[in-house]
């Protein structure tokens, strides 16, 4: 008995005889209770690496646990290969996306094959191809019928080299993360949104059942959800017709109010501007501070940056006036863009408090 280990010699070996078996099909049986392993599908980028490698040995070593329990396993495998990023990668090398696509699915193919994972090859499916994506077309059309899919204008992160929208975890220090020399513009696009919204009570309530998922994964999955049950108060603004209204969870910190807080794309920014004593000034201002918050407005390290726009606005509780500021971290996207700070009960205030002194840091009677 040869007691060396010989990878090349004996996976080969095992893997010619695992294929000749059909050891990893999975077919009907209704004797054996089902259990399905899906990793995350990878982008055919050209090879394999380690992080792949990571990936997909921890599926694997699950797959092959649930079949020495006596599971039936589904563990199929498939390429996340339909978008822009396959086609500028194609153009940059100088090759058709389909060729450029198909050829480095081949090679990642093989490479996964030789790691002998336990896959079901005759499962295997490709993003960009029209039997896979014509179900994604059929997805869309009922959630469109159904009223779930909409238009309408919305700032996103913008590559111009890619030419193509980029998520927040896609922006690295301004910049994109495929070339970090070209920064990242915010533009405002027309395009498709989901109506999450209608089905927010329903998703959290499922959440439930996922009993053994760990609790960061649940928080964030809550989060990007983003349910918040909370309050609209109207501040009355100096000057302007129009009051700001602000949502907050907590209308019971009102009292200590010390500013109001509006993003940079607020719509009463503009109408701030043009009537403040230096337009220009407070204008390259907002500007300033929009450009600091691309890509990470939603980060809890961001250097929170801000101005003062000269305005006030009254608290329709106490009567207090509170100064009005444009803030880097306020997101147009969540409440109504705007939110009234109370430094005594939130940290975020209080550190942004804490840097511009001259804002209040707690509430004092006029």
């Amino acid at each position: 008995m040869d007691t060396n280990y010989d990878p090349q010699k004996v996976e080969a070996k095992w893997q010619v005889r695992w294929a000749a078996e059909k050891l990893f099909e999975a077919d009907a049986d209704p004797k054996r209770p089902k259990y399905y392993v899906l990793e995350m599908l990878p982008y055919p980028s050209g090879a394999l690496h380690m992080g792949h490698v990571r990936n997909y040995t921890l599926g694997d070593a699950l797959a092959r646990f649930m079949w020495m329990k006596g599971f039936n396993v589904l563990h199929p495998m498939g390429w996340d290969a339909f978008g822009l990023p396959a086609e500028n990668a194609a153009i940059k090398h100088g090759r058709p996306p389909a060729e450029w696509t198909f050829s480095n699915i081949e090679v990642m193919r093989a490479q996964l094959q030789r790691l002998g994972f336990s896959y079901d090859w005759r499962r295997e499916v490709a993003s960009c191809t029209p039997e896979y994506y014509r179900w994604n077309q059929w997805f869309f059309l009922k959630m469109y019928e159904r009223g779930l899919a909409y238009r309408k204008k919305s700032r996103v992160n913008w590559c111009p080299k890619c030419q193509t929208v980029l998520a927040n975890e896609q922006v690295v220090n301004g910049c994109c993360w495929r070339h970090e020399e070209t920064p990242v513009e915010e533009r405002e696009l027309e395009q498709w949104f989901w109506k999450i919204t209608a089905y927010t009570d329903a998703l959290l309530e499922d959440m439930k059942k996922l009993v053994r998922w760990p609790e960061r994964v649940i928080a964030m999955q809550q989060n990007w959800i983003g349910k918040s049950a909370g309050t609209l108060v109207d501040f009355e603004v100096e000057g302007l017709d129009n009051p700001i209204r602000v949502f907050t969870t907590r209308v019971d910190t009102i009292f200590g109010c010390t500013a109001v807080y509006v993003a940079p794309e607020h719509p009463a920014v503009e109408r701030l501007t043009g009537r403040s004593k230096n337009p220009e000034k407070l204008r390259a201002e907002v500007e300033r501070i929009r450009a600091s918050a691309i890509g990470a407005r939603g980060d809890a390290t961001l250097e929170k940056k801000g101005v003062d726009t000269g305005f006030k606005a009254g608290n329709p509780f106490s009567g207090e006036l509170v100064p009005i500021w444009i803030a880097n971290f306020v997101l147009m996207d969540y409440g109504t863009g705007a939110v009234m700070a109370v430094p005594a009960h939130d940290q975020r205030d209080f550190e942004f408090s804490t840097t511009y002194e001259s804002l209040p840091r707690i509430w004092s009677a006029g």
